[in-house]
């Protein structure tokens, strides 16, 4: 919807300006100059709002697309638009961070009207001019009125850049609002997929998952080191059974007793 009334916004703009230029040619050069001007910046604008536009419909593309076991972020950046994706990295890990608007059509509307006074007002001192030369050629009443009927007509026709340039800015302004507003519901859409599936990439959720591993840890950490201790007692029971058998079979083997063999014997030793 958006995006048709768009389309028919810029057809609008443009044809203003084309019936514009259409009517000076063969007459004021100077507003000639000024609406192709006004035609040319009008283009430019148009033209920024046209990527504008088509980074905002890849973005909303790729997060549609994006699968429920995304494991690495980095796989899925790459369908995001290079102007957008430092923009959308930052989001998804916690930074208050806009999506990036217009970068030059904001200055284009305001400069659209600017563009057509100064045609209007260069129109008005060539007329104004023709008058004055006009009367100070004669005295006489009837060549007075027809001298100054062309610079009258002049004047007319002068306001006729203004025309283009309010119509211009007007349309250009109104797409610049209708992708802004398509921009903003991205936005929104990319907000609700950061709390769901993309989640797990947020810098908030991943400290989480640290401070709940070091919560179990600690909690872990009285058993580990009970165990540890037992393990302890445990080795020192082996070493101290050991130790006396060692004695033990010392002594039998000082005094020529084989506890094995229950008497004394060479053989048995």
């Amino acid at each position: 919807m958006n995006r048709n009334l768009s389309i028919f916004a810029f057809i609008l703009g443009l044809l203003a300006v084309i019936w514009v230029i259409v009517g000076y040619i063969g007459g004021s050069g100077i507003a000639l100059a000024v609406s192709c001007i006004i035609a040319a910046v009008y283009l430019a604008g148009a033209l920024e709002m046209r990527r504008f536009d088509a980074n905002t419909a890849a973005l909303a593309k790729a997060l549609n697309a994006i699968p429920d076991d995304l494991s690495h972020l980095g796989e899925w950046l790459q369908h995001v638009p290079a102007a957008l994706k430092n923009s959308v990295r930052l989001r998804i890990e916690g930074e208050r961070v806009a999506l990036p608007g217009p970068g030059i059509t904001p200055y284009l509307v305001g400069l659209l009207v600017l563009l057509g006074m100064l045609g209007t007002f260069l129109g008005m001192v060539v007329t104004l001019n023709g008058a004055v030369l006009a009367l100070e050629s004669t005295t006489d009443l009837h060549t007075i009125r027809a001298a100054l009927a062309a610079p009258v007509r002049g004047l007319g026709v002068s306001f006729g850049t203004s025309v283009a340039g309010v119509a211009t800015s007007a349309m250009l302004g109104l797409i610049s609002a209708l992708c802004r507003r398509d921009r903003l519901q991205v936005g929104q859409l990319l907000d609700s997929k950061i709390a769901s599936v993309l989640r797990d990439f947020s810098l908030t959720h991943q400290r989480q998952e640290t401070f709940k591993a070091l919560q179990a840890q600690s909690q872990a950490l009285p058993e580990l080191v009970g165990k540890l201790d037992a393990m302890m007692r445990q080795m020192a029971e082996q070493h101290r059974q050991l130790g006396g058998g060692a004695v033990t079979n010392r002594l039998a083997a000082h005094d020529g007793f084989s506890p094995s063999c229950g008497i004394s014997s060479p053989i048995c030793l």
